[in-house]
């Protein structure tokens, strides 16, 4: 009785940290920020670059993902929705993908595509890229994309889970990040910069140093904490695709 309460107890932990892994692991990314402005002395730009090289790489690895869904999407009408859908087998080594999919999401990634480059190029002008790029920076992106292939085989490809999905369940986690920048810069970057601002013009004060960075940071940390306790595929977080 003791042994079988015990092996319970063991499998019960490690569903639950396998639950909880995006937000562990989102919390040492985030973290991950913070190093870098301590130790390697990363400014606002490379911060800010990070940051959206993460959304543009979640983008480019979830779209896809949702090509290869056979699942109907709830709520939509139409003889496409209510029918089985027409496997294309485009290539060899990949599962077939289905028309319908791919007039569901292309608005979406032609839309996403242009808000997400817009803003990295705006970012990026102001940054010297190439050789000047600090390898800590490039360690982190790398992290980033271990990170998400992770999250994409965890949720969709062990075991093919894939087959029992939707296109929104890939979709919930493309526009889990852009409902975190927005939130970020509704309720850190346009707040604390007025007053950042304010303190500057009153005493003259050093906007580029470490301890206003980490008044940047600290409140990013948590809205990615709250927003990677959602699950992007349960009520937690809720988008409209209509």
């Amino acid at each position: 009785m003791g042994e079988r309460s015990w092996t319970s107890v063991v499998d019960t932990t490690f569903r639950e940290l396998g639950e909880s892994s995006d937000f562990f692991l989102g919390l040492i990314l985030n973290f991950g920020l913070i190093v870098g402005v301590v130790v390697f002395q990363w400014n606002l730009v490379e911060i800010a670059l990070v940051y959206l090289i993460e959304v543009a790489i979640i983008q480019l690895f979830f779209f896809p993902i949702a090509l290869f869904t056979p699942k109907p999407v709830d709520g939509r009408d139409g003889d496409m929705w209510d029918t089985d859908p027409t496997p294309r087998q485009l290539i060899g080594l990949f599962p077939p993908v289905y028309c319908r999919n791919i007039k569901f999401v292309w608005s979406k990634v032609v839309f996403n595509a242009v808000i997400v480059g817009v803003i990295i190029r705006s970012v990026a002008s102001r940054y010297s890229l190439g050789s000047d790029l600090p390898a800590s920076v490039g360690l982190a992106i790398a992290g980033i994309v271990l990170f998400q292939l992770s999250r994409v085989w965890r949720h969709f490809v062990a075991e093919q889970s894939y087959k029992q999905k939707s296109p929104t369940d890939p979709l919930a986690f493309v526009y889990a990040p852009l409902t975190e920048l927005y939130l970020i810069f509704v309720y850190v970057l346009a707040p604390v910069t007025l007053v950042l601002a304010g303190i500057a013009f009153t005493i003259d004060s050093d906007l580029s140093s470490l301890p206003t960075l980490l008044v940047y940071l600290i409140p990013m940390g948590f809205i990615r904490a709250w927003i990677g306790s959602l699950d992007p595929q349960t009520d937690d977080f809720e988008v409209s695709f209509n």
